[in-house]
């Protein structure tokens, strides 16, 4: 069955890569044909492409000129570099940059999938856009969502009837968090499966075929924070004094105190490499929280303010809540790092995986293996 997937598969972002690039293996495993529709609209492209000097020099106001040059420089270095990543690592149908090019010309396959990502939140769709409710797709093909996420617990108000319409005519409906259950039943009638992050569907050996082992022979903490929060910061820095262990990071200028290096310009590949040698990671990335536990990694969720929720349920249905900081102030001792109990971890996180690809075998019209 030649399957394509619609994500944000072009952001130039760890999780949003990895999670399509999982889902695509995962589907292969399965005995489908897959691919990523190429989709990829400028709400998405804008993001991270490399812009004009001049045009980055505004943006970057509070920086002095050779700072500024600098960090466009780290920028191009990271947009070839994963550039190179998705065209070796994804297998393309199409090239659309508009949904009047995907619904004019879409690529013949026997069936879609929507996610995951938050494909439906309008803040990151610039609105509602029709491709991530498949529309475009051919009578007569297959619409599935696996794992797709509402960032927000229901529908805007002036989408809910469009997001209605689309999803009563999908043959399978699933989404990633147990608060967008709730928001599916609304328009259509009918709850949706709640399955994994396509990550979890791959075991950690899996990650070798695009893993690049780290380099570096120091010992380091790896804080992977994707909304800048100055506790969060703090609590890396005096982690890092009690430890005597440096600090790695992706933001592209130095935040710490401790800094060995800054990973912006790292390939997906790359940053797997960097968790799997961390010592601890401290994050408020849902991404970074799960290549943790798939790494066995000793490891901190403080919450990201808007999105943290995914993060909350994904680590209450794991039994790891202690590894949550709601506030700096939760942390009590370097015990909070460690996972207790990796045999039930992995008992658990295979009776999840197990639940999400029946789901995909069934939404696929395959019988169980």
């Amino acid at each position: 069955m030649k399957t394509g997937v619609v994500t944000f598969h072009s952001a130039h972002n760890y999780g949003a890569t990895l999670q399509a690039w999982a889902l695509q293996k995962a589907l292969a495993k399965l005995g489908a044909t897959p691919c990523i529709v190429n989709y990829h609209p400028q709400v998405i492209d804008r993001l991270y492409t490399v812009p004009r000097l001049n045009t980055w020099a505004k943006r970057t106001q509070y920086l002095k000129k050779k700072e500024v040059r600098k960090r466009r420089r780290k920028l191009k270095t990271k947009y070839t570099k994963y550039q190179k990543f998705l065209r070796e690592h994804f297998v393309f149908a199409g090239d659309y940059t508009t949904y009047e090019e995907l619904a004019a010309n879409p690529p013949g396959l026997d069936c879609y999938i929507a996610g995951s990502d938050q494909v439906w939140n309008p803040d990151h769709t610039g609105g509602y856009d029709p491709a991530y409710l498949l529309e475009f797709a051919p009578e007569g093909s297959r619409r599935i969502s696996y794992a797709a996420s509402i960032g927000r617990e229901r529908f805007p108000a002036q989408y809910r009837q469009n997001f209605g319409e689309a999803l009563k005519k999908f043959d399978a409906v699933s989404v990633r968090e147990d608060s967008a259950v709730g928001a599916v039943a609304e328009v259509t009638g009918q709850e949706p499966e709640v399955v994994l992050d396509p990550t979890l569907l791959l075991l950690q050996e899996e990650y070798e075929e695009i893993k690049v082992p780290a380099k570096r022979a120091e010992r380091y903490i790896l804080v992977y924070m994707m909304e800048t929060n100055r506790r969060l910061i703090q609590l890396a820095d005096n982690i890092s004094i009690a430890t005597g262990l440096p600090v790695i990071q992706r933001k592209p200028g130095k935040i710490f105190r401790n800094e060995l290096e800054s990973f912006y310009t790292h390939t997906p590949g790359e940053f797997l490499g960097e968790v799997e040698k961390a010592e601890y990671v401290i994050t408020n990335s849902f991404h970074g929280t799960v290549f943790s536990i798939i790494y066995g990694r000793p490891f901190l969720s403080m919450l990201h303010s808007r999105t943290g929720s995914r993060t909350v349920d994904l680590l209450r249905v794991l039994g790891l809540e202690n590894h949550i900081l709601y506030e700096a102030r939760d942390f009590k001792d370097m015990k909070q790092f460690r996972i207790e109990n990796p045999k039930e971890l992995e008992r658990r996180v295979e009776e999840l995986r197990a639940h999400s690809l029946r789901f995909l075998l069934g939404a696929l019209g395959k019988e169980e293996a």
